[in-house]
């Protein structure tokens, strides 16, 4: 039975409506940009707005008559002070809160290149959306994919099948209608073909590398040589 999808790419309206179905149809596809220079702008400012507050609570105490003030701050009643401490309460706060996203933000893994292209490809192609407003796609070295990390290996080897079977997939009906657009230049195969062969390729691959060292060390005698063997295919 056919995932209930909300229907086809195509049947959404021009512009943002059919890029943001797009989007969705393809986690790997959520991709926006860091803003990495403006991020460390506004941060520099509220780094400085922080050590102009600590000159002026420096100042005050400096100036400070009654050392009662400035041993006991149950005491204290010296409403510059007052003031100046609330003042860096405020702005230590709001300064935390931009480097807690900051880094949050710089810990999501780089955008594929080759998910990059797919919607670059699909903007060119289709010319839905301003290209000022899609120009966010050239800043590759910003880009950052909101997608869970997974298994990179498993992610080439799931690329790699479904390069090599795009046009198998096509000349079948059910393949066919599992795709989230109409149109013939764009695939987007949401069935479990390319996962399942990948998993078989690499069960596979896995069996060989451990059949094969063991078949060439029963036809080798010398000691050495099969421990070089088995180095290699641990390696491999």
């Amino acid at each position: 039975m056919d995932d209930p999808e909300a229907g086809k790419i195509e049947e959404c309206q021009p512009g943002y409506p059919r890029y943001t179905a797009l989007l969705s149809s393809n986690l790997g596809w959520l991709i926006f940009r860091r803003f990495d220079k403006l991020r460390a702008r506004i941060l520099l400012r509220k780094q400085d707005n922080l050590s102009l507050l600590e000159q002026e609570l420096d100042q005050i105490d400096k100036q400070e008559t009654s050392l009662l003030f400035l041993g006991k701050s149950r005491c204290d009643q010296n409403p510059d002070r007052l003031s100046a401490l609330s003042k860096i309460d405020a702005a230590l706060a709001d300064y935390d809160e931009l480097v807690e996203r900051t880094n949050r933000i710089l810990s999501l893994h780089s955008a594929g290149r080759r998910d990059i292209a797919s919607l670059q490809n699909w903007v060119e192609g289709t010319g839905c959306l301003a290209r000022d407003e899609t120009a966010y796609l050239s800043c590759r070295s910003e880009l950052v994919s909101l997608a869970p990390v997974t298994d990179s290996g498993i992610q080439q080897l799931e690329t790699w099948v479904e390069d090599r079977l795009v046009r198998l997939l096509h000349r079948f009906r059910r393949a066919r209608a599992r795709q989230r657009s109409t149109d013939p230049n764009v695939h987007i195969y949401r069935g479990p073909w390319i996962r399942r062969t990948a998993n078989a390729l690499l069960i596979v691959l896995v069996t060989l590398l451990l059949i094969i060292p063991v078949m060439i060390c029963n036809l080798v005698s010398t000691f050495s040589v099969r421990i070089i063997i088995v180095i290699i295919s641990t390696i491999s």
